[in-house]
């Protein structure tokens, strides 16, 4: 675990100071894209149910470094006529990424960070924090397609567990294809595990979607996200999945 947490805060230090440092000396200054998408689900009858989700994205791609930011969130309430709701989704996820691209080659190094609260599977904390190293099998305007690799430093405090701190191996594969200026396509799926519990202590993440402009910046999107547990909470099932559909706006 010391070793952990001593490659995590060197790359901490170091990678953001040399990227940025570079891109400056270099004079590029690439503009952030960023989107906000909600959606809303609402059904009366014979069961009573409501859920809302928010998506936030930002990011900026630039000749040197890039940096990926994301944030979802939703909230959601079921029952029926003669039972009052109670709540069955209720998390925030946030994750960033930046990337120091290596001279011109596609390899790169950067830092990853998430923070996770999920109320239906009594995660109260999950922080995670550490280096990664990629490879951008495309590059491209209109066409991105990378993995990644990295070891994360954990914290986590839990309603059933209390606090616990360990390693943990993660691997990404990230793909995003602009099809035209006013849609698009992307597809984002992950896997970590604990460094010393790799067969108990497992999870993954698939999230893919598409967009599709409707006025200027306003757009329709639909989306799928399945989350696995390996160890899930008492109560809790292995997967979640859920799909959204709903507005975004790009600004």
């Amino acid at each position: 675990m010391k070793v952990i947490k001593g490659v995590v805060l060197a790359a901490l230090i170091a990678a953001p100071l040399a990227g940025f440092a570079q891109d400056e000396a270099a004079g590029t200054n690439k503009l952030w894209k960023s989107n906000i998408a909600l959606g809303a689900t609402y059904k009366n009858g014979n069961s009573e149910k409501s859920l809302f989700t928010l998506n936030l994205r930002a990011d900026r791609f630039g000749e040197h470094h890039d940096v990926i930011n994301t944030l979802y969130a939703e909230y959601g309430k079921t029952g029926s006529p003669t039972a009052p709701k109670e709540q069955t989704e209720g998390q925030v996820r946030a994750q960033s990424e930046y990337r120091h691209k290596f001279g011109d080659s596609k390899l790169f190094g950067g830092v990853f960070g998430e923070a996770r609260n999920d109320a239906i599977k009594q995660i109260r904390v999950r922080a995670k924090i550490g280096p990664v190293v990629g490879y951008y099998f495309i590059d491209k305007d209109d066409m991105k397609l990378d993995a990644t690799f990295g070891i994360n430093y954990v914290y986590e405090r839990t309603a059933a567990d209390g606090e616990d701190t360990y390693g943990e191996y993660r691997a990404a594969v990230n793909y995003l294809w602009n099809i035209t200026e006013k849609s698009d396509f992307y597809f984002n799926i992950e896997y970590s595990a604990d460094v010393e519990k790799v067969d108990i202590r497992n999870s993954g993440l698939l999230v893919t979607g598409a967009r599709s402009s409707l006025y200027k910046d306003l757009a329709m999107f639909i989306e799928l996200r399945d989350e696995y547990d390996n160890n899930p909470s008492p109560g809790t099932k292995h997967n979640d999945e859920t799909i959204l559909a709903g507005l975004s706006y790009a600004f």
